[in-house]
C-alpha cells in the first residue's frame, strides 16, 4: 500500500495524541500502563498501524529512530538515507 504524505503525517499525529493522552492520563491515576485499557488502546494502534505498514518502516521511524530524533540512516537499494523526517521516512516506504 503507497501511502502519500499526508497520510502519513495523520498516521505519525495519531501516535503523539494517543502518546501524550496515554501518559496525562497515567500521571493523573487514571489508567494503569499494565492494564486493560491501556493495552487495548496500543494494540489498536499497533494493529491497525501493521495493516498499512507490512514493512514496519513507521513503527520503527516512531519507536527505534525516536521520530527521527536518534538520526538513523538505512540503505535502499545502495542509497544512504538519514531518517530524520516524514518526507524521507515516505520516500523509503514507497521505495
Amino acid at each position: 500500500m503507497k501511502l502519500n504524505e499526508k497520510q502519513l503525517k495523520t498516521i505519525i499525529a495519531s501516535y503523539e495524541r494517543l502518546d501524550l493522552a496515554t501518559k496525562n492520563a497515567e500521571r493523573a491515576g487514571c489508567i494503569d500502563p499494565k492494564g486493560p485499557l491501556f493495552d487495548a488502546i496500543w494494540t489498536g494502534f499497533e494493529n491497525m498501524l501493521a495493516i498499512v505498514d507490512k514493512d514496519s518502516w513507521i513503527s520503527w521511524y516512531i519507536y527505534d529512530n525516536d521520530m527521527g530524533k536518534k538520526d538513523f540512516s538505512v540503505t535502499i537499494n545502495s542509497k544512504k538515507f538519514k531518517v530524520k523526517t516524514v518526507k524521507t521516512l515516505l520516500r523509503i516506504i514507497n521505495s
